[in-house]
């Protein structure tokens, strides 16, 4: 399964709030992101199963060095796809822009995010298979 807009959105928040925080735990993300808890428990084990993140458990959310990599480029991606917005006939708030644009980046192939880093330190899957050898 590619990674979604909502995989994205919360990627993004955690890396937001671990320029300022270094324990970063569930209840931030929901508040920053304006939804539940178990919304955000839900995606964090999906991002842990990418190896994105790292959780504790009932305890603090840590971004991995491929979350902070693959973070970085979909900041980047998204940040070219707003410098390149289309123009559109309706007036958007910054808010509705900015949900378009992680639309527009979310549609992008997760090689667009994960390649380099596999490129230069392997898959997941590679990584897996080496240490179960």
């Amino acid at each position: 399964m590619e990674l979604t807009a909502a995989h994205l959105r919360y990627l993004l928040a955690i890396y937001d709030v671990s320029q300022t925080h270094l324990d970063i735990c569930s209840r931030s993300i929901a508040e920053k992101l304006g939804v539940t808890k178990p919304s955000v428990v839900r995606i964090m084990n999906l991002l842990m199963e990418r190896g994105m993140i790292v959780k504790e458990h009932y305890g603090k959310i840590y971004l991995t060095d491929r979350g902070i990599f693959v973070a970085k480029e979909v900041k980047k991606q998204l940040e070219t796809v707003l410098a390149n917005f289309p123009p559109v006939k309706i007036e958007m708030t910054d808010d509705e822009r900015c949900a378009a644009a992680l639309a527009l980046t979310s549609a992008l192939p997760e090689r667009a995010f994960t390649g380099e880093y596999d490129r230069l330190f392997g898959s997941d899957d590679e990584t897996k298979t080496e240490m179960e050898s």
